[in-house]
């Protein structure tokens, strides 16, 4: 899997983490440690999917997803959430504001794995 994939959290234990999983999976991955980090990083390069935790300083998750919606060369980029927000009611929330998919810290590899090759597949069609 060649996929370009931009991760944003600002804890640099679980960049590392997750960065490690996807590049053993073969991904190319870009990390940024908060939202304002990852709307410069995707004004920069063609990623396929983002990888993006909810809460962080600066810019959360939330408000990173909204702007990356409003624009149109941007709006259809498929997102997952990473977070330790883990009620119905977030995950609803977070579809609500538009991530393709929401998965609670902490995380199984294989889950995410499976997870980014859903939104792909979906994207894709």
């Amino acid at each position: 899997m060649q996929t370009k994939v931009l991760v944003v959290d600002d804890e640099e234990d679980y960049r590392i983490i997750i960065k490690d999983v996807l590049e053993t999976a073969g991904c190319r991955v870009t990390v940024a440690g908060d939202g304002e980090a990852g709307l410069k990083a995707l004004a920069g390069d063609d990623f396929e999917v983002v990888l993006v935790d909810w809460m962080m300083p600066r810019m959360d998750g939330q408000t990173f997803v909204q702007n990356l919606r409003r624009d149109p060369a941007k709006k259809d980029l498929p997102v997952i959430m990473l977070t330790v927000k883990q009620t119905a009611d977030d995950e609803l929330e977070a579809l609500h504001f538009g991530v393709d998919d929401f998965i609670v810290k902490p995380f199984q590899a294989d889950d995410l794995l499976a997870r980014l090759r859903a939104v792909l597949r979906r994207a894709k069609a």
